[in-house]
């Protein structure tokens, strides 16, 4: 059963806000230890429900796995099967990072299709192209993947988009593969540099982090175990970045690197909203009045997708009309349907979403459809005149590490509801926390 925010809105935030590990970058290190054999320590990853995810599918390989507070211990040495079932690859999506690194060390490797947020397709070619193309024979059925080779070998590998989990799946098969392997119009993410630190860590030899071409020598043996501490999650940053723009009276937000989120930081400042960088922490003044603008989301260093959804409450209460335009992925205007029940003025025709700007927001019983969708309507909930109940915010589990506390902390009036999808307004007495009492880090 899932649970329900309860926010009274239409109140500015304030304070300190602390971002926590990156889950995307996380759930790549976590399978990375596959290329090892020994016991790796991987510190500062959030206490999420796709961690949690992705270290049952590990257990259930053989792996041994320790959990303290934000470190967890992943011990390879005892891995047995090879074949991620229905039950556990459903409830991740990133299950088929595990793909590259079984393949790699132990010649097989077997994936029910991944699961997560349905925003859409996701489709695996490059994963497949790859894999082929340093030696694997891979099938894909209707329900599942599964790949075989004796030896894989090294190859120069041209990937037709810059996938994210792609590049991750095929960086760490070469790491095992004899010979030394490019990788072509390579994804640039942060979390990609951040997995390939790692994996030099390790003692893998790699060239080229954050560009487009990747250099792997690779080996046929295992890696070496090691201790890692994971980036901070971008998007969570920009997140809180976000709401700081709408209603920041200010809100300083730490632990994270405005590199990271440079184009952001760009349009926020466009749009009104005062940013001030000083080392980790990034202070952000609602703007006066919110300008309108338009964006595209794209690969890094473009506007992240992940952000589409957030960056949409914030055009909803601008000064005239913007427009946002995914490239990413279809179906990522789902957050639109909660946003018009709350008032906001959106016309969505195939990847172009046009928004025109009202002067407030409303209070409404709205559903969350996937992760980014319901931050979004979160931020909206919080911006909004009146009451508002959040539905299926389990989606928020799945990547904001103690969202609730976090929030409640800077003055949004919040409660959630354990398994209360079928409250209503009529059904429920909440006491908030007054502000301030909820204890700073």
């Amino acid at each position: 059963m899932t649970d329900a925010f309860v926010i009274q809105g239409g109140r500015d935030v304030a304070g300190h806000i602390y971002v926590s590990g990156s889950k995307n970058a996380g759930l790549a290190l976590m399978a990375a230890t596959v290329l090892t054999r020994g016991t790796s320590t991987i510190q500062g990853l959030p206490d999420v429900s796709d961690i949690d995810a992705m270290a049952q599918i590990l257990e259930h390989l053989g792996a041994g796995i320790t959990k303290r507070d934000d470190i967890i211990q992943i011990n390879t040495t005892s891995i047995t099967t090879f074949h991620v079932p229905d039950r556990l690859a459903t409830r991740l999506r990133a299950s088929i990072l595990l793909l590259g690194p079984l393949l790699a060390r132990y010649g097989h490797a077997k994936l029910s299709f991944p699961g997560g947020c349905t925003i859409g397709s996701r489709p695996i070619d490059e994963h497949v192209r790859g894999l082929e193309a340093l030696g694997a024979c891979v099938k894909v059925t209707d329900d599942f993947i599964e790949a075989h080779a004796t030896q894989i070998h090294a190859a120069s590998l041209n990937l037709q988009v810059p996938s994210v989990t792609g590049t991750m799946n095929l960086i760490m098969a070469a790491c095992l593969a004899q010979g030394i392997t490019h990788i072509h119009n390579a994804a640039c993410e942060p979390e990609v540099v951040d997995l390939i630190s790692c994996l030099v860590a390790m003692g893998a030899q790699i060239e080229g982090a954050g560009t487009d071409h990747i250099i792997i020598t690779g080996y046929s043996r295992p890696l070496s175990p090691c201790q890692y501490k994971v980036m901070e999650d971008r998007i969570e940053t920009g997140t809180y970045l976000i709401l700081g723009a709408i209603c920041g009276d200010p809100l300083t937000v730490h632990r994270c690197h405005a590199k990271y989120n440079t184009v952001l930081i760009k349009r926020l400042r466009a749009v009104g909203a005062s940013i001030d960088v000083l080392g980790t922490s990034i202070t952000v003044h609602k703007a006066k009045k919110l300008l309108p603008f338009d964006i595209q989301t794209g690969p890094y260093p473009g506007f992240p997708t992940d952000l589409q959804p957030q960056f949409m409450v914030l055009l909803s209460l601008g000064q005239g009309k913007g427009k946002i335009t995914e490239t990413v992925y279809e179906q990522r205007f789902k957050q639109a349907e909660g946003l018009q029940a709350m008032g906001a003025n959106i016309r969505v025709r195939g990847q172009i979403a046009t928004i025109s700007g009202i002067s407030n927001l409303f209070g409404a019983d709205v559903v969350g459809t996937d992760l980014r969708a319901t931050a979004s309507l979160i931020i909206a909930a919080i911006a909004a005149r009146g009451f508002s109940i959040i539905r299926n915010v389990n989606y928020i589990d799945r990547g904001y590490h103690d969202l609730e506390r976090k929030l409640q902390k800077i003055g949004v009036d919040l409660a959630r509801v354990y398994g209360g999808y079928g409250i209503d307004k009529t059904q429920i007495e909440i006491d908030f926390p007054p502000p301030g009492s909820v204890p700073h880090e």
